[in-house]
C-alpha cells in the first residue's frame, strides 16, 4: 500500500509534462481553428468574385458562350476563330482580375471552351464541383498547384480557388463556367498571421510550465523525506503480513488437499450437541443435490433415521453426557433426496481452558457404497458357488479360482488346475480357427457365449455351454477372464429326441410324414437338376386291422417294427422308407434311370422284390403269421409336380392294387387321376342334391309266400339336373367314404318315416311295413338311438311297421355296443332285418345274441338256387336255421317263377323280393301296385301276427 503511494507522487512531473504537452495540443488546436476560417472567409470572398466575374462574362460574351453550347456534343475539339476571339475577349477581362484560367462545360459535361485550349474536349461530368452547379448550386475548393498555365504563361507554387458556376436560362443550367483565382497573396498573409499567434502562445506557456516545475520540485522535496520513513516502517510490516499470508495459504492448501482426497468430513458440536459446523467430503462434493445444512443447528438424533436400534442410541447417548470419545458409531439415515445413506461417526470432546465441556469435534464417512460392496461380495460369494460352474483367470488365461459346481462337472479338483490353463480342458474337436475366431470376438467385444466340447477328467468329451468374459480396470485394460459353463449333455439328448419325435415314428424309427415331404422334395429337386427319374412307392399291409382287433394292437405293432425292417433292408442306402401312419408306409428311390421305361422296370423289379419280402411268415410272439401288401407307384420326373400330387398319385395306383385283389403292384395311371376328378365333382354334386331335393325314395315290394303284398324296401333315386338318374352303385360307396352317408341315411329315414305315417291314414295300405337300410357309421353314432326316436316322434309312424336292415360287417367291430342300441330300439316297436346273410362273417354266436326279426338271403345265393345244388343247399340252410331261431325270411334277387318255387313252395321262404315281381317303384306307381295285391296281404298279415 505505502509503494502504491511513492510511486504516485513520483509520478507528479510526468503529470506536469503531461499538462505542459496538453495546453500545447489545445494551442495548437486554437490555432488551427483560426486558421480554418480564415481561409473559409476568403475563399467566401474568392468565391462571390468568381461568380460576379463569371456574369461578367456571360452578359458581355453571351452570343459567343450560347454559340459554342449550341455546338454537338460530338463536335471536334479543335479551337475555332469564334473560341479564339472568345479567349482574347476573356483575357482582357480577367486582366488584373487575379482571374488565372476560364473553363466552360456543357450540361454534358464536356469542356466546350477553356483557356488552355488543349483541355478542350474533356469531361467532367463526375466532377462533384460539375454536378453542384449542374443543380445551380456554386461549388468552390481550395487548391495548390506547383505550376499552372495562365493565359500562356505558366505560374509556380499558386494557391487557387476554383468555382463551379451555373450559367442559367429561363430558369434552367444551360452551362457551367470553371473559374480559377489567384489567392496566393491572401493564404501566405494568414499564414504570416498564425505565426504571430504561435509566438504569443509560446511565449505564455513556457513561464506558465518553468513554474509549475519549480512548484513540482519543490512538492518532492518536501515528500522525499517522509517517504524514507514511510518505507521502512512499511517493509516491515509487508515483511510480516507476506509470512503470515503464507502460513495461512500453506496451512488452507494442506487442509484442501486433504479434505479434497478424504472421503471423510468434518463436524462440531456445541456443548448442547448441536452441529455447528460440518464439511462436505469428496464424494458428497461430487452430488450437486447435497445439502450441506441438514445437520446444522440439530442434534443426530432429530435427523430422519432409520438405524440403529433404540438400545443402540441410548448407549451413543450415555456416551455423549459422560463426554466421552467414541469411535465408528453407524447410523442410516435419509438424504436430501429420500435415500438411505450409512454413516460412521467418531469423536473427540473438548473443554476449554478452565475444563469446561464444549462440545465435540470429529470425523464421519459415508460407507454407504463400503456396506453394498459388501452386500455385493456376499452375494457374489454365494453365487460363485452355484450350480453354475465358474473359472477365474488372469490376464495370461492362468486359472485363479474355480467353484465347486466346475468340480462336480469337469472332475478336476482346484489344486488340480489352479495355475493351469483352459487347455487343458480341451476335447480335441475345435481346430485353431475356432479358438482364435473365440479370442477375437473377446478382445473385440469384451464376451464370448457359444457351444463347445470338453473334456472331463475321466476322459468323458461332452458339450456345455461356455461364456467368458472380460474384467477390465479404469484404464480399459484386462486383468482377469470370467469363465462359466453349464453341462448341456442331456439339453442336447433333449434335442435329439425332440428331433427323433418331430421327424421320426417313434414306433419304427422310420421318417414320419414331415421328414418325407422333406426327402422327397429334395428327391423332386434331384431328378430335375440330374435329368433322371426316380419312383413314389406307397405300401399298405393287407387285412391289418383284423390282426388288430383279433390280437391286439401289441402284435400289430410287432408286425409294423419287422415289417419296417424288411422294408429298409429291401432298398439302398440312399432311398427313404417312410411311415405315414397306420398301417401305410412310402419308399421313395431315387436316380432310377434316364429314361421312364427303364426306371418303370426297375421299380417294378424292386417292388415285386419287396411283395416278396412282405409276404414271408412273420413271429409274433408265439404267432406265426402270413401278411401281404397292397403297392401302387409312381415316377419322379423332376416335373414341377407337387409332392401331394405325387402322394396322391401313388395312393390312388395302390387303391387299384386293392382293387385287383391285393398283394400286388400297380403303377399310376393318368385315368385315374380323370376318375379321381370325377368322384370329386360327384361327391360335391352330391352335397348339393341333400340340399336341392334332388333325391326320392323309391320302394320295393316284398311279397308273401301266398302272393300278397307285405311292404317293401325304400331305396333311395338320384335325380341329377345333367346325368339324370344316377346309380345307387355310384354315390353310395362315395357318400360311405367322404361322411355324407350319415346326412342322406337320416334324410332316407325321415322320408320313410313320413311315408309310413301317410299309409297308416290310408286303410288299404296301413299293414305295410317298410324296410330302411342303416349303414355301419350311422348307428355307431353315439346319438344314434336318440336320433330314431326323435324322427318318429316328429313323424309319427308306427313303430312297428319299420324295419332297420343292417349288414353283417358293422357287427365285427362293437357287437355290444350295436346289441344295445338294438334292444333300446326294439323296446319302442322298431324291428330289424339282418342283410346280405352269408356273405360276411356269419357267425351263430353273435346271431343268437341279436335282437333281430328277419335275416335276407343275398341276391348272390339266390340268383343260383335253380342251377346250383350248393346255392340251394345255402339257402335251405339259412331258411331253416331262422326258422328254427323264430326269425323271418326275405330272399331278395328273385327273378324267375324257378327260383320262387323253390324259395316258397320248396323251402317255404317266408317273404320275396325282386324284379319277378317288380322293380323299385316311385310312390306313385307302389301305391297302385300295392292297392292291385291287396287280396292276399290279409292272409299274410293274420300270419304274422300268429
Amino acid at each position: 500500500m505505502f509503494n502504491t503511494t511513492m510511486r504516485r507522487f513520483n509520478l507528479t512531473r510526468p503529470f506536469s509534462l503531461l499538462a505542459f504537452v496538453l495546453m500545447a495540443i489545445a494551442a495548437v488546436t486554437l490555432v488551427q481553428l483560426v486558421r480554418q476560417q480564415e481561409i473559409g472567409q476568403m475563399e467566401r470572398t474568392a468565391q462571390d468574385r468568381n461568380v460576379s466575374l463569371t456574369r461578367v462574362f456571360s452578359s458581355f460574351l453571351a452570343t459567343e458562350i450560347n454559340a459554342l453550347i449550341a455546338l454537338p456534343p460530338t463536335a471536334p475539339p479543335n479551337p475555332t476563330e469564334q473560341a479564339r476571339y472568345l479567349h482574347n475577349k476573356i483575357a482582357q477581362l480577367s486582366a488584373d482580375s487575379g482571374i488565372h484560367r476560364v473553363k466552360i462545360y456543357n450540361t454534358q459535361g464536356v469542356t466546350i471552351f477553356s483557356t488552355e485550349p488543349h483541355q478542350i474536349g474533356e469531361n467532367k461530368g463526375l466532377n462533384p464541383g460539375f454536378t453542384a452547379a449542374l443543380h445551380g448550386q456554386v461549388a468552390s475548393d481550395l487548391v495548390f498547384r506547383n505550376q499552372f498555365s495562365s493565359f500562356e504563361r505558366v505560374l509556380e507554387n499558386v494557391d487557387l480557388v476554383s468555382s463551379y458556376v451555373p450559367i442559367t436560362v429561363n430558369n434552367r443550367v444551360s452551362a457551367v463556367v470553371e473559374v480559377y483565382q489567384d489567392v496566393t497573396l491572401l493564404v501566405k498573409r494568414i499564414d504570416h498571421t498564425l505565426w504571430q499567434v504561435w509566438s504569443i502562445v509560446l511565449a505564455v506557456l513556457v513561464p506558465l510550465y518553468l513554474i509549475l516545475i519549480l512548484v513540482v520540485a519543490r512538492s518532492q522535496k518536501l515528500l522525499r523525506g517522509n517517504e524514507a520513513l514511510l518505507e521502512a516502517s512499511n517493509s516491515a510490516l509487508d515483511q510480516r503480513v507476506t509470512e503470515r499470508t503464507q502460513a495461512l495459504q500453506q496451512s488452507e492448501t494442506r487442509f484442501r488437499c486433504l479434505s479434497e482426497m478424504s472421503s471423510d468430513f468434518y463436524w462440531e458440536t456445541n456443548a448442547e450437541h448441536h452441529f455447528t459446523l460440518r464439511t462436505l467430503s469428496k464424494n458428497e462434493s461430487e452430488q450437486p443435490l447435497h445439502q450441506l445444512n441438514t445437520l446444522i443447528g440439530k442434534r443426530l438424533w432429530e435427523i430422519p433415521y432409520c438405524g440403529p436400534d433404540e438400545a443402540a442410541w441410548q448407549a451413543h447417548r450415555a456416551t455423549l453426557d459422560a463426554h466421552l470419545r467414541f469411535r465408528d458409531f453407524e447410523i442410516v439415515h435419509l438424504d436430501a433426496q429420500g435415500q438411505r445413506r450409512h454413516i460412521s461417526l467418531s469423536g473427540d470432546p473438548q473443554f476449554d481452558a478452565e475444563g469446561v465441556f464444549t462440545g465435540y469435534l470429529g470425523v464421519g464417512s459415508d460407507i454407504t457404497e463400503r456396506k453394498q460392496v459388501e452386500a455385493d461380495l456376499r452375494i457374489a460369494a454365494s453365487a460363485f458357488e452355484s450350480q453354475e460352474a465358474m473359472m477365474v483367470t488372469d490376464a495370461k488365461a492362468v486359472i485363479l479360482r474355480i467353484n465347486q459346481a466346475f468340480t462336480d462337472i469337469t472332475g478336476y479338483s482346484a489344486e488340480e488346475v489352479l495355475g493351469h490353463t483352459p487347455h487343458i480342458l480341451a476335447s480335441g474337436r475345435h481346430d485353431a480357427d475356432f479358438y482364435r475366431n473365440m479370442w477375437i470376438a473377446i478382445n473385440r467385444d469384451g464376451v464370448w457365449k457359444g457351444e463347445i466340447w470338453d473334456r472331463r477328467k475321466n476322459g468323458e468329451v461332452y458339450p456345455k455351454w461356455l461364456t467368458i468374459s472380460a474384467v477390465k480396470d479404469r484404464q480399459g485394460q484386462v486383468t482377469h477372464y470370467i469363465g462359466t459353463h453349464y453341462d448341456i449333455t442331456e439339453q442336447k439328448k433333449s434335442e435329439e429326441k425332440i428331433h427323433e419325435l418331430a421327424f421320426f415314428d417313434p414306433l419304427t424309427n422310420l421318417p414320419n410324414r414331415t421328414l418325407l415331404r422333406d426327402r422327397l422334395k429334395q428327391a423332386v429337386a434331384g431328378c430335375h437338376r440330374n435329368q433322371v427319374f426316380g419312383a413314389l412307392m406307397f405300401i399298405d399291409l393287407d387285412h391289418f386291422k383284423t390282426l388288430n382287433d383279433t390280437h391286439g394292437h401289441n402284435i400289430g405293432d410287432l408286425l409294423l417294427q419287422q415289417i419296417a425292417k424288411r422294408l429298409v433292408s429291401n432298398v439302398r442306402e440312399g432311398d427313404t422308407v417312410a411311415r405315414l401312419g397306420g398301417d401305410e408306409f412310402v419308399v421313395i428311390l431315387k436316380n432310377l434311370g434316364e429314361t421312364a421305361d427303364h426306371t418303370a422296370l426297375l421299380t417294378k423289379q424292386i417292388g415285386e422284390k419287396i411283395l416278396v419280402e412282405l409276404s414271408q411268415t412273420y413271429h409274433l410272439d408265439n404267432l406265426n403269421y402270413h401278411s401281404s401288401a397292397s403297392m401302387g407307384a409312381t415316377l419322379i420326373d423332376g416335373l414341377e409336380t407337387s409332392i401331394d400330387e405325387l402322394l396322391k398319385q401313388a395312393d390312388m395306383a395302390m387303391y387299384k392294387s386293392k382293387d385287383a385283389g391285393r398283394n400286388t403292384l400297380h403303377f399310376f395311371d393318368p385315368a385315374m387321376q380323370r376318375g379321381l376328378l370325377e368322384r370329386n365333382a360327384l361327391e360335391s354334386d352330391l352335397r348339393d342334391a341333400l340340399n336341392q331335393g334332388q333325391l326320392e325314395l323309391h320302394f320295393q315290394p316284398q311279397m308273401s309266400i301266398n302272393g300278397g303284398i307285405y311292404g317293401a324296401e325304400a331305396l333311395v333315386r338320384w335325380h341329377h339336373p345333367q346325368r339324370g338318374m344316377v346309380s345307387p352303385v355310384e354315390f353310395i360307396g362315395l357318400a360311405e367314404e367322404t361322411g355324407l352317408i350319415l346326412p342322406l341315411g337320416l334324410w332316407v329315414l325321415e322320408t320313410a318315416c313320413r311315408q309310413l305315417a301317410s299309409w297308416a291314414t290310408q286303410p288299404e295300405l296301413a299293414h305295410l311295413t317298410l324296410a330302411v337300410n342303416v349303414s355301419a357309421k350311422q348307428i355307431l353314432q353315439p346319438n344314434f338311438v336318440e336320433q330314431v326316436l326323435h324322427v318318429l316322434a316328429s313323424t309319427q309312424p308306427n313303430p312297428h311297421h319299420l324295419k332297420l336292415e343292417l349288414t353283417e360287417s358293422l357287427l365285427i367291430d362293437n357287437l355290444e355296443d350295436v346289441v344295445g342300441k338294438m334292444k333300446a330300439l326294439k323296446l319302442h316297436g322298431v324291428g330289424f332285418s339282418l342283410d346280405d346273410f352269408g356273405t360276411g362273417y356269419s357267425s351263430l354266436s353273435y346271431l343268437s345274441q341279436l335282437p333281430l326279426d328277419q335275416l335276407k338271403i343275398d341276391r348272390s345265393f339266390v340268383m343260383h338256387i335253380d342251377s346250383q345244388d350248393r346255392a340251394m343247399a345255402i339257402c335251405a340252410a339259412i331258411i331253416s336255421m331262422a326258422h328254427s331261431l323264430k326269425l323271418r325270411v326275405v330272399a331278395e334277387g328273385v327273378e324267375t317263377e324257378a327260383q320262387r318255387y323253390i324259395l316258397n313252395t320248396v323251402h317255404h321262404c317266408d317273404y320275396i323280393q325282386g324284379y319277378l315281381y317288380s322293380k323299385p317303384l316311385p310312390i306313385a306307381g307302389f301305391e297302385t301296385f300295392a292297392t292291385q295285391h291287396l287280396g292276399a296281404a290279409k292272409a299274410t298279415t293274420r300270419h304274422k301276427n300268429t
